[in-house]
């Protein structure tokens, strides 16, 4: 399963779910495995930076 994770600290965080599977990126937004009409949201943030996805 994928991560979310702080770049500055390491925090990690699981990666959201939509629909049953892990949502993924499409530019600065994670999007439903559906496509981004089914579901999509900002990549959260932590220390104010985007945090990036580790597989």
């Amino acid at each position: 399963m994928s991560k979310l994770v702080c770049k500055k600290c390491g925090m990690e965080m699981a990666m959201p779910m939509h629909c049953g599977k892990e949502m993924h990126q499409e530019g600065n937004q994670l999007v439903c495995w559906m496509g981004p009409e089914c579901g999509q949201q900002a990549i959260p943030k932590h220390h104010g930076a985007p945090m990036s996805i580790k597989a």
